[in-house]
């Protein structure tokens, strides 16, 4: 598996639906919110986050919440919520920084967002072109 693919982690519907369906127990939340996180639909994945910080908030297992914080640094990366995830990762690092789960995917979201910023910046360099272009040609008619 290319580490790239860590974000391009995928729930099916059914199994969203399937999470959804079970009893209300901190074990089954968990498992809907990283299912939700997995979901191809923003606001679902917006769900799993909002899940996911109050499982955080109110936990006192160290387990849940290592794998809390994981999943919303994912969840925040599919986001493109970079910064965040970034962020979060950090914050796990500080406390695991032996994780290699935490430190691939710090690596895959930094990467994720050089290659973001890069390419925001070269499109954002071609509507500048584009303007300019415009404007030399208006200038030109004028004369």
């Amino acid at each position: 598996m290319e580490p790239e693919s860590i974000l391009d982690f995928h729930t099916g519907y059914e199994d969203i639906l399937a999470a959804r369906a079970r009893s209300v127990t901190r074990e089954n939340q968990i498992a809907l919110a990283i299912a939700l996180v997995g979901s191809e639909n923003p606001k679902e994945i917006e769900e799993g986050v909002a899940i996911l910080e109050e499982i955080v908030k109110d936990t006192i297992h160290s387990e849940d919440a290592r794998v809390c914080i994981h999943y919303l640094a994912l969840a925040h990366a599919r986001l493109q919520n970079y910064d965040k995830s970034v962020n979060l990762l950090d914050a796990l690092l500080r406390t695991e920084p032996s994780n290699m789960q935490a430190t691939e995917l710090r690596r895959v979201v930094q990467k994720k967002m050089k290659r973001d910023g890069l390419l925001g910046l070269g499109i954002l360099g071609g509507v500048a072109a584009v303007i300019g272009g415009v404007v030399i040609a208006g200038f030109a008619l004028k004369k």
